[in-house]
C-alpha cells in the first residue's frame, strides 16, 4: 500500500513539474494550419436557460483540448471561485500548457504557480509599476515560467515605453478588451492598440487577444487586426458542446 502511494506520489510530482511553452505552442498552431485559441477554465458559467453551474474543471479543461486548444488559462482566484486545486487538477491530467490566471503581484505568488504546475503566470500592467512586473517576469522564468503581459489602453504606454528585452524571450503580450473599471468589452480596444502595440514589442513575443470573442467572426476580426493567438473564457464555458465550441474557434 505505501509503495502505491508513494508511486502516486511521483507520478503527480512529475507531471507538475513537466514544463511546457505556450509561445512554443502557439508557433506549432500556427505551423499546422490552425489558429491559436487558449481557452479559459472557469468554475462558475451560464448553461441552457441562463442557470449558473459550477463546472467540473478537469471535464471542462479536457474538453478544451479535444476541441483543439493550444494551451489553458486557468482562473484561480476565490472572486471568481477558482482555486489552486483546479491548477493542479488540470495540469496533472491535461497535457496542454497551462497558464495561472490571478492577480500576481508577488514573488511568493510565482513560487505559489511553480509549485502549483503554472507554465505561464498573467501579469496584469494596470496594477503593477514596470519594475515589479520585470521583477516578477525575471522571476517565473528562472523557474522556466512565462509571463503573459496583459496592457489595456490605459497601461499600455509604461509597457512600450521600458525596455523588456530581458524578459522578452518568455514574455507573451495581451491586449484585454474589457475595460476593469466598468467591465464592458468592445473589440475595437483590441483593433485601436494592436498596431502600436506590434510596431514596438520584441518580434519573438506574441501579441495575444484577451476577452470579448465569442464566434469566429470575433475570432477572424483579432486576427485580421494583427493577433497571433486567442484568449477566450465565458464563450466557451457558456458553450452546450465546449469541444465543439473551441473546434469552431479553432478551424472556422
Amino acid at each position: 500500500m505505501v509503495e502505491e502511494i508513494l508511486n502516486r506520489k511521483r507520478e503527480t510530482i512529475g507531471k507538475l513539474k513537466e514544463r511546457r511553452s505556450i509561445k512554443d505552442a502557439i508557433l506549432a498552431a500556427k505551423a499546422s494550419g490552425k489558429r491559436p485559441v487558449i481557452t479559459e477554465v472557469k468554475r462558475r458559467g451560464l448553461k441552457a436557460g441562463g442557470n449558473e453551474v459550477v463546472i467540473d474543471a478537469e471535464d471542462a479543461a479536457s474538453q478544451m483540448k479535444e476541441g483543439g486548444a493550444c494551451a489553458l488559462s486557468v482562473l484561480t482566484d476565490e472572486a471568481f471561485s477558482g482555486s489552486l486545486d483546479d491548477l493542479r487538477t488540470v495540469k496533472v491530467n491535461v497535457d496542454l500548457p497551462i497558464l495561472r490566471k490571478d492577480f500576481i503581484f508577488d514573488a511568493f505568488q510565482v513560487y505559489e504557480s511553480y509549485a502549483c504546475g503554472a507554465n505561464a503566470i498573467l501579469l496584469i500592467a494596470r496594477f503593477l509599476t514596470v519594475e515589479r512586473l520585470k521583477e516578477l517576469a525575471k522571476k517565473a522564468s528562472s523557474l522556466g515560467i512565462e509571463s503573459l503581459i496583459e496592457i489595456d489602453s490605459e497601461s499600455k504606454d509604461k509597457i512600450l515605453d521600458a525596455d523588456l528585452t530581458e524578459i522578452s524571450s518568455s514574455s507573451l503580450i495581451g491586449i484585454n478588451n474589457r475595460d476593469l473599471d466598468t467591465f464592458e468589452v468592445t473589440l475595437s480596444t483590441f483593433e485601436a492598440i494592436a498596431p502600436e502595440v506590434k510596431q514596438k514589442i520584441p518580434d519573438d513575443v506574441p501579441l495575444v487577444a484577451l476577452s470579448g470573442i465569442n464566434n469566429t467572426e470575433d475570432a477572424r476580426r483579432m486576427f485580421d487586426a494583427g493577433a497571433d493567438a486567442l484568449l477566450v473564457g465565458t464563450s466557451v464555458m457558456n458553450a452546450a458542446d465546449i469541444a465543439q465550441k473551441v473546434k469552431e474557434l479553432v478551424d472556422g
